[in-house]
């Protein structure tokens, strides 16, 4: 007789009754009456099966189910217990065949849930959440974007379910936007917790996935790029000025507006403020008397164009940084912060 538990342990909450098949097969040329029992142990006591016994044809299938109930006391636990499930003969009480299994008594999961997009506004989605158990479910609700470049914010932020309730959280996500090249893939990760024990692991994680079209398609820049090339060619011919760049601004003196030096940064660095390229000077106006406010007040600091580094992140515009690097471990750039937090509440170490 061949009998098939579930590889997985079967994790069972205190009081509610859990569902395990057993699979059963009969592989004589004779047919088999059989009764179906748990061996005696912890587990047998918690055990239905149902039904007890049946009828198996030679070659024959069929399926039965152990149903599993702890008293609502038991209290939960990581331990795993083993149980297991035989099968004899009805009419002689000769063994048939048996298979064994792991159970563990855990906390319930007091919600399901499902992350469906929205019709219309492009990625945005409502949560839709449901508490199908006998125990309230006070529910935090996070989400992240993978790649973090953008943002997302669900609302509301925490739920209170009810039992046999539903609720729906929107989840809105504006994922980053290449300046160029191929449309990029994003995901957004949403996580539902318990509300007040941290260390729990997530009741739930949903995924949702898209794609952010670029800023500028790559067929625009090949056209733009070759016009302008084009032009540069022309100009050169017919004027014979050879000093003419086509991808640069000439200043009075004749000089071209050349792109900011290169910067290096060392890691771990201090982050300590951003300033977004913005305004009618690009933001350097915000940026100067930020960093003249920290130097009068004696914090060693230096202001940097992220255009300008490999290692600062930016959107197209770019942005002015205000850090400090050249620390030799992560806890020395810490310890720069919380020696300046007065100054600069915003400071965070980036290692």
């Amino acid at each position: 007789m061949e009998l098939t538990l579930p590889d997985e342990p079967v994790a069972l909450a205190p009081g509610v009754p859990t569902r395990v098949p057993v699979q059963l097969r009969n592989p004589y040329a004779q047919p088999l009456d059989l009764r179906i029992y748990l061996a005696r142990g912890r587990a047998a006591g918690w055990a239905t099966v149902e039904p007890a016994g049946l009828h198996l044809g030679p070659g024959e299938t069929a399926e039965v189910s152990v149903v599993l109930q702890t008293p609502p006391t038991q209290p939960p636990s990581s331990s795993l217990v083993p149980f297991t499930v035989h099968a004899e003969e009805a009419t002689t009480g000769e063994p048939a065949g048996f298979a064994t299994a792991l159970l563990k008594v855990a906390l319930p999961v007091p919600v399901t849930g499902k992350l469906v997009p929205k019709d219309g506004p492009q990625h945005e989605y409502d949560l839709r959440l449901a508490n199908d158990t006998r125990v309230q479910a006070p529910l935090r609700v996070t989400a992240q974007l993978d790649p973090s470049s953008g943002s997302v914010t669900v609302e509301p932020e925490a739920v209170l379910l009810e039992p046999g309730t539903a609720a729906v959280v929107a989840v809105r996500a504006k994922p980053g936007r290449p300046f160029t090249g191929s449309p990029r893939s994003f995901a957004v990760v949403v996580k539902v917790a318990d509300a007040y024990d941290a260390d729990r692991e997530p009741y739930l994680t949903l995924v949702a996935s898209g794609t952010r079209k670029s800023r500028v398609p790559t067929t625009v820049l090949f056209v733009t790029a070759t016009v302008l090339a084009i032009g540069a060619s022309a100009a050169i011919l017919l004027t014979g000025d050879h000093n003419f760049l086509p991808f640069g601004k000439k200043n009075a003196a004749g000089t071209s507006t050349a792109a900011p030096a290169k910067v290096t940064i060392g890691k771990p660095y201090a982050l300590v403020d951003v300033f977004p390229h913005r305004g009618a000077d690009g933001g350097k106006g915000a940026a100067d008397a930020a960093l003249a406010k920290l130097q009068a007040a004696g914090m060693p600091v230096r202001l940097v164009d992220s255009l300008a580094s490999d290692t600062l992140a930016d959107d197209p515009d770019g942005y002015w940084v205000l850090l400090q690097d050249g620390f030799g471990s992560p806890q020395a750039a810490e310890q720069y912060c919380t020696q300046w937090r007065s100054a600069a509440p915003k400071c965070k170490v980036t290692p």
